[in-house]
């Protein structure tokens, strides 16, 4: 082919050679007539969609073969459809295509430089400095053909940072806020950051990031001439870490609302104690801080030091010098629990003396195949830690009821 070129047109056609692997099936044996494994593309991309199946043959280790499993291109279809719910989610809450006016005071806004980004709310701040960071990790993946780990780069940021998290924050903006300048800022970002995600996304999926793409307002040019994202771009790396304690934060309280089985729509109060300069940045993302955790924004207390009901609240330490207290009657009937745990403590008891029986029956470990006593065995050292877990919260409950 190089001979070939420079004999027909005096250039060298190509400068870089791309090895990669083969496309097996999903037990990765090679494809082949006699198998009967052979996966038609054109059937694969009418049930999971063309970009889909781009995605998943791209997100292959390089120059490794490649397992093409259904299970894969569900999660893949999963993504192009998370994709498509965010650009109607921007389109949604963006301003109307005919207010000029809005729009002049939306594209206006620019994050390319260290004064702006400065200037950012805090889910703001982290996002767009996530994006920049990805933008510069995808580019040099990109330069040196490592498409896997750039196309992981930009599934993780845009469905674990964007979607689940800045959407989500953006929300008490976009509908709780009241005030037009925060609602504008929010809009600007998200327009910021979904576009950019679009151009990373671009190569591996270009039929819905075009759709997507020219669905925007005020689109001048087809996304496929768009110009690629600026690399070094300004990063608030404060944002970074300050977003990551009230992840924690969030976390932590869902965690023991799953724990103590709270209903979902039920809004509880909560303290957070923390030192000075924490509270002072939790304080100003109150609403994002009730909204993800599913708290009584009105009774959300921030303070230095510890709330006088503490023995009678579930502790939780989202890191060195932030902690917060829920009160367990906000979440529980107290006496019902402690019911409920005693009964389920005396069936766990049952269920270890009935294991502990058979490991110490000499006939079942000599004869019994080892891996059904070595099940045993594990059965045995988790009811343990399950009897010992609620034994703890069980000491813990009694103590605030005779409190």
């Amino acid at each position: 082919m190089v001979m070939m070129g420079i004999e027909f047109t005096g250039t060298v056609p190509f400068s870089y050679v791309y090895l990669h692997g083969l496309i097996r099936d999903s037990e990765g044996r090679k494809m082949s007539k006699s198998l009967g494994n052979v996966i038609d593309p054109l059937d694969t991309m009418n049930e999971y969609g063309t970009d889909a199946l781009r995605f998943t043959l791209c997100m292959g280790t390089a120059g490794q073969d490649i397992n093409l499993s259904t299970e894969r291109l569900t999660s893949n279809k999963a993504f192009t459809n998370k994709l498509w719910n965010a650009g109607k989610f921007l389109l949604q809450n963006l301003p109307e295509r005919s207010d000029a006016t809005a729009w002049d005071l939306l594209l206006a806004n620019k994050f390319d430089t260290e004064a702006a980004l400065q200037q950012l709310p805090l889910p703001e701040g982290w996002v767009v400095t996530g994006l920049h960071e990805l933008i510069d990790k995808v580019s040099i993946s990109y330069e040196k053909f490592y498409f896997g780990d750039a196309a992981r780069e930009i599934y993780d940021f845009f469905w674990s940072h964007f979607a689940d998290w800045y959407i989500e924050s953006s929300k008490t903006r976009l509908y709780h806020s009241g005030d037009g300048s925060a609602t504008i800022t929010a809009q600007s970002v998200l327009l910021y950051v979904f576009e950019n995600i679009l151009k990373l996304l671009h190569p591996f999926m270009p039929f819905v990031t075009e759709e997507l793409w020219q669905a925007l307002p005020y689109r001048k040019d087809a996304l496929i001439v768009a110009p690629w994202p600026s690399t070094d771009l300004p990063k608030n790396l404060l944002s970074i870490k300050r977003f990551q304690n009230l992840q924690s934060l969030i976390r932590g309280i869902r965690n023991v609302r799953a724990e103590y089985s709270v209903e979902p729509a039920k809004r509880i109060s909560a303290s957070v104690v923390a030192t000075v300069d924490v509270l002072e940045y939790i304080s100003k993302e109150k609403q994002v801080l009730a909204l993800l955790s599913k708290l009584d924004a009105q009774n959300i207390n921030l303070t230095e030091s510890l709330p006088g009901d503490a023995n009678q609240c579930v502790h939780i330490v989202a890191d060195e010098g932030l902690e917060a207290y829920l009160p367990l009657a906000d979440m529980v009937d107290v006496s019902a629990e402690v019911e409920r745990l005693s009964k389920r403590l005396s069936k766990l008891q049952t269920e270890y003396d009935t294991l502990l029986a058979r490991l110490s029956s000499p006939s079942f470990v000599e004869k019994a195949p080892e891996n059904i006593v070595r099940g045993v065995r594990e059965k045995a050292s988790e009811a343990e830690e399950k009897i010992s877990l609620t034994k703890n919260r069980l000491t813990f409950l009694q103590s605030t009821v005779s409190t």
